[in-house]
């Protein structure tokens, strides 16, 4: 994992107030959050709202793919927590080079083509093969809502689904 990413997640929610705070009572190091997503980066009322939602200390970034591939090519000077609303975006920060070798599913609810792939995660075809794909090249993939919950293996869940 690339020097101060410290936990990155995929979660449609990006910032959900509690659920993140659950996680970042896990990894206490964390200083910094990064939201990744093209139309969040351009909405500053988003902006305010993910910074609310979290604890006065910790700080929020809310970048565009292209703007996140940019910063993390540069690394990070603060340990940071990498949120992402698709595991596509992940698969485009490793494709660029981002050292990622492990990451958490939590959010992706249902809509457009996604169905219920597993309890309260949903995944179209093109996620799954996606996930699939990341596997393959050693990528760590595993699914947990919240820190309380278990963990189940991604790889195990994909077996499973065909």
């Amino acid at each position: 994992m690339q020097e101060n990413i410290i936990f990155v997640r995929v979660d449609d929610r990006l910032i959900h107030g509690q659920v993140v705070n659950a996680w970042l009572n896990v990894y206490t190091n964390v200083r910094n959050i990064m939201c990744i997503d093209d139309f969040s980066s351009k909405d500053p009322f988003m902006q305010k709202m993910f910074q609310l939602l979290i604890p006065k200390e910790k700080t929020v970034e809310i970048k565009s793919v292209e703007g996140a591939v940019e910063t993390l090519k540069k690394g990070l000077d603060k340990p940071t927590m990498i949120i992402a609303k698709s595991p596509s975006t992940i698969k485009t920060l490793i494709d660029a080079g981002i050292d990622i070798d492990k990451f958490n599913i939590g959010g992706m609810g249902m809509s457009g083509k996604r169905k219920k792939f597993y309890q309260s995660i949903s995944a179209d075809e093109n996620e799954k093969e996606i996930m699939q794909e990341l596997i393959n090249k050693g990528i760590k993939i595993e699914i947990q809502t919240v820190p309380t919950n278990p963990c189940y293996d991604c790889q195990e869940i994909l077996k499973n689904d065909k």
